[in-house]
């Protein structure tokens, strides 16, 4: 009687174990193989094959993906199901996209390839505008314009130049230009009054540093990417802080301010400091300005030197760029949206800062840190500075000093060091940024003020730098521009071009140390850095770093040559 169930009982076991496997095969999931060689760099634009093999499944098709984007987009470069990747115009943020394949039969196998995108000439690609400043056989010379690039390709220029052959507004010009991988270009812009060549250095967020090569010439500037929303722009509605430099009446003027537009082409309020041939005035203004075809705009200012006419370029309507259209001088400098300052705005935590210029009649630059006091208001309670006076460097001096903030983002700050006090008007840009003036008796120089927000050490200062450095008005002309390479740990290895009062040099190898000598939180950052080319020419600055993407630079030559670096990616 239970001979049946025990049989049934052994059935349902031998059952049991054929559903779980046992006696047959498994089913192998579907695998996907990248089909290679697949190259490990390939330039900005540039368009790759890409193929991949999809086993044990009958369904071939291969889902594609760029930084895990299905399909990618046009900030990482884009991908069809064909497996056609066409690489971003610019490097991505890194430098590297990151390639996936995946079975569309079993997504969770995937496949992956890094692959390096340099530049190429699809990096400089759509409008621009440019600004370049300094000299033409030993006169003041500028110029500001904008252009259409492409394929190497420069057209629809138009750009306004003041310099000894007089004033020409809405030039046409043309041109080409070619940019090799890591993003270091030349160009060559051709109108009625001949060519201009330059050597430029591009970053990934569309600008660049930019240097004139002329024999004869100095002259230093920036491309900066022009925003689709400028070319549609009819009218101003906002507040603007302004620096202009330049000559007015056989003196230096440095002259910075604000002023506010109300959509109906004049200003509601303006107001300004400058110094002229080391006098100093604060004063209101007035002024009128109107848009044309192109982002291409005119203005003009009153105050007590006199009506000056300008033209301007919008950048964005956030940015514009000046040059003075009339005979009287030559100013240029750029205009930025006043953004989130208010009637409570004040000077809170660490601070960096330069300025060039003269001190008499001799070249004079400056950079340095500060922090402000978090318990009573106005105090600056800690800070260095370096201070290049033709060619004599008070280095590392202990600054203490105070700070007023008045209305419209304008404030002034008294810095106290080792050869006395130095005064300055600021206007805010940003609740951590400002034009920073000189209005001590006999001292005409400007330049930036910015938050200190880290580079608090060495290890965090690495990766490509674009340079740009400059000498001051009066100095002998002076002008650097390049890209260099921080590794992290103290040594430097790169490029750069000079300009040494009209003798450009070509292309000179750099190597170089840097290190991080006083660290904090509560002061700020200063370093120490040495840059020698392979012409054997070797010279120190000073550093203050910005973040761990900018730095403040200033030399201790004869010539104080002062800028920036600022990071590629």
């Amino acid at each position: 009687m239970l001979r049946a169930p025990r049989q049934l009982c052994l059935l349902m076991f031998a059952l049991l174990l054929t559903a779980c496997g046992g006696g047959s095969s498994q089913v192998t999931p579907p695998t996907i193989t990248l089909v290679t060689p697949i190259p490990t760099t390939i330039a900005a634009g540039s368009r790759l094959q890409l193929s991949a093999v999809v086993a044990n499944s009958s369904n071939t098709t291969v889902l594609w993906y760029v930084n895990a984007i299905p399909g990618g987009n046009s900030a990482v470069g884009t991908i069809t199901p064909q497996g056609l990747y066409t690489a971003p115009d610019m490097p991505t943020a890194n430098g590297t996209v990151v390639i996936s394949a995946s079975p569309q039969a079993y997504p969770a196998a995937v496949t992956s390839v890094t692959i390096g995108i340099t530049f190429s000439n699809a990096s400089l690609n759509g409008n621009f505008v440019f600004t370049l400043n300094g000299t033409q056989s030993a006169s003041p010379w500028a110029a500001v314009g904008s252009f259409t690039a492409g394929n190497g390709q420069i057209g629809s220029g138009v750009e306004d130049i003041n310099g000894p052959s007089g004033v020409s507004t809405a030039l046409p010009f043309s041109g080409s230009y070619f940019i090799d991988a890591s993003g270091i270009g030349i160009a060559t812009f051709t109108s009625s009054q001949g060519s201009v060549n330059l050597s430029f250095t591009l970053n990934t967020q569309g600008q660049a540093v930019v240097m004139r090569t002329d024999s004869g010439t100095t002259a230093s500037g920036n491309f900066y990417a022009q925003q689709s929303t400028a070319l549609t722009l009819t009218n101003l509605n906002a507040a603007y802080v302004f620096s202009f430099s330049g000559n007015a009446s056989g003196k230096s003027l440095n002259a910075i301010g604000t002023f506010v537009t109300n959509g109906t082409n004049t200003l509601t309020y303006a107001e300004e400091d400058l110094n002229l041939g080391g006098s100093t005035a604060n004063q209101p203004f007035s002024g009128s300005y109107s848009i044309g075809s192109g982002a291409r705009g005119t203005a003009s200012f009153t105050d007590s030197t006199g009506t000056r006419s300008y033209s301007f370029y919008l950048v964005s309507p956030n940015q514009l760029q000046f040059i003075e259209t009339d005979s009287t001088g030559n100013l240029s400098g750029t205009a930025f949206q006043q953004q989130s300052v208010t009637s409570t705005s004040t000077l809170a935590g660490g601070y960096v800062f330069y300025a060039a210029g003269s001190n008499g009649t001799s070249a004079y630059g400056i950079a340095g840190g500060f922090a402000t006091s978090t318990t009573v208001g106005g105090t600056i309670n800690a800070g260095t500075s370096d201070i290049n006076l033709a060619g004599t460097l008070a280095s590392n001096s202990t600054l203490t000093g105070s700070f007023i903030y008045g209305t419209s983002g304008r404030g002034t700050i008294t810095l106290n060091g080792a050869s006395g006090a130095n005064n300055y008007v600021y206007y805010e840009i940003t609740p951590t940024s400002a034009f920073l003036l000189s209005s001590d008796p006999g001292i005409n120089a400007s330049g930036l003020l910015f938050l200190q927000t880290g580079g608090f050490s060495t290890v965090a200062l690495s990766g490509n730098y674009t340079l740009s450095l400059a000498s001051p008005a009066g100095a002998t002309p002076t002008l650097s521009m390049g890209l260099l390479t921080l590794n992290g740990i103290g040594a430097i290895a790169g490029f750069e071009n000079t300009n040494d009062n009209g003798t450009a040099s070509g292309q000179l190898s750099v190597t170089g140390t840097y290190a991080v000598t006083a660290s904090s939180t509560n002061t700020s950052t200063r370093g120490l850095m040495t840059l020698t080319t392979n012409g054997g020419t070797s010279t120190n600055f000073a550093f203050y770093p910005i973040s761990s993407g900018s730095l403040i630079l200033l030399g201790a030559g004869p010539s104080p040559v002062s800028g920036l670096m600022v990071s590629q990616y």
